[in-house]
């Protein structure tokens, strides 16, 4: 017996199963809408976003290489204006010569040199050098003091400085150049005891 086609499985076409456009509900299609102007909102937010991250990039990289510049800048001319303030100081060193070689006596070359000492000496203060003082007849210390020589002394104590070779200077808290100086050593046997040599002589 031949079955009838009525009966064979039926499925159902793409097209058929298909949702209609027309069958979807207004409230669907809103909802659909919604969802799309706030995909589009999002996207605009993105781009915009990402667009201030590349400013802000941007203007660090320029900000970075603006410091890099201003300290190099600030290396290159730290000592600007010692050096114009020691201009004046070649200035006055150049006039004493001009003045020595007019001739005299060279008392106006002495006071010129005296003149641009003490214009130095300013300088220096100014810049924050300042002298330290003479350390003879004092403690040998030698966090800021060089010794350039020991000798014995009858008029010194041991480890007294006997002279100043060479002035000390301090640069704000920081020592600059110690003060090279002579100090009194431990007196030797041959010192304190008279040798041969000293003794009296036989009349």
């Amino acid at each position: 017996m031949a079955e009838d086609p009525k009966d064979e499985p039926r499925f159902q076409t793409e097209a058929e199963s298909a949702p209609q456009q027309e069958g979807v509900s207004p409230t669907a299609k809103e909802r659909i809408a919604e969802l799309e102007e706030e995909l589009r909102l999002k996207s605009e937010e993105a781009a915009a976003n990402r667009d201030r991250h590349l400013r802000a990039v941007a203007e660090a990289e320029n900000f970075k290489k603006r410091l890099q510049k201003d300290k190099g800048d600030a290396i290159r001319f730290a000592n600007e204006t010692l050096l114009r303030d020691l201009l004046h100081v070649f200035d006055n060193l150049e006039l004493a010569i001009e003045h020595a070689g007019l001739g005299g006596n060279g008392k106006s070359v002495v006071q010129g040199v005296e003149l641009t000492l003490r214009l130095f000496r300013d300088v220096l203060e100014r810049h924050g050098v300042k002298e330290l003082g003479d350390p003879t007849g004092a403690a040998f210390d030698p966090s800021t003091q060089e010794a350039a020589e020991v000798r014995t002394s009858p008029e010194f104590r041991p480890n007294t400085v006997i002279r100043q070779q060479i002035k000390g200077y301090r640069y704000n808290d920081r020592l600059l150049r110690p003060a090279r100086v002579v100090v009194a050593g431990e007196p030797s046997p041959s010192d304190t005891e008279p040798g041969e040599d000293e003794k009296e002589p036989i009349h």
